[in-house]
């Protein structure tokens, strides 16, 4: 495999946002130490797949100590949005939402490979099999959630996935879709922002995406066209 792209979701792959009884207020919270460095000595592209809004992003991604510009792009919901508008129209983004998918051909025009030589680390299965669907070579599940005692995150180690991602780029996997194995995360000092939502989430499209998700669900009995 000659060319090759690595796409990370945000939230739940990079970073990790919550609140009681974890910590005393709401706060993003980063997922991996020394992960800037570890992106950048990859071989191939890496590209950010969010929902959220493209200066929210880009403000998280700082935090969690990955400089935006080295990075070979960032789709965020804006992208999704005007990819979903001209693949799926107006009746497509009501009944479906910004789904991931929609974004790959854009992403194979931008990025100039394939989507079959894509992989993607996500901690949400329905986009990884919407992906898979849609012709994405490999989709990484990633365990993001709070741990059981409340005091740290179950997460996954991202050296390991990395190693996922070279062997599938090697040939030596099988099967698109790896289950990456949990691993108890303690809070510490370093996963500290600062940030949440509340103050990142004030933007004019998070508000736009609100109103969508509201008028979904009434839609999506509809027909197909």
């Amino acid at each position: 495999m000659t060319r090759a792209l690595l796409f990370l979701d945000l939230d739940g792959v990079v970073v990790f946002e919550t609140g009681a009884p974890l910590l005393p207020q709401q706060e993003i919270l980063r997922l991996h130490p020394g992960l800037g460095p570890l992106l950048q000595a990859l071989p191939g592209q890496v590209a950010v797949l969010t929902h959220r809004s493209g200066a929210e992003a880009r403000r998280i991604l700082e935090a969690a100590g990955i400089d935006p510009e080295r990075l070979a792009g960032l789709l965020a919901a804006e992208e999704l949005f005007r990819a979903g508008w001209k693949h799926g129209g107006p009746l497509g983004l009501i009944r479906h939402g910004l789904q991931k998918s929609w974004v790959l051909p854009l992403a194979e025009e931008r990025f100039g490979v394939p989507r079959e030589h894509a992989a993607f680390i996500d901690d949400r299965m329905d986009n990884l099999r919407d992906l898979l669907a849609k012709g994405l070579g490999l989709a990484l599940h990633a365990p993001s959630a709070i741990s059981r005692d409340g005091r740290g995150l179950v997460s996954f180690d991202m050296g390991a996935a990395l190693e996922e991602v070279a062997r599938w780029r090697r040939g030596e996997r099988p099967g698109p879709l790896v289950t990456l194995s949990p691993q108890l995360v303690p809070l510490g000092d370093w996963q500290r922002t600062g940030l949440h939502t509340r103050k990142q989430g004030r933007h004019v499209f998070n508000a736009a995406r609100r109103i969508g998700r509201a008028m979904r669900h009434p839609f999506r009995s509809l027909p197909a066209a």
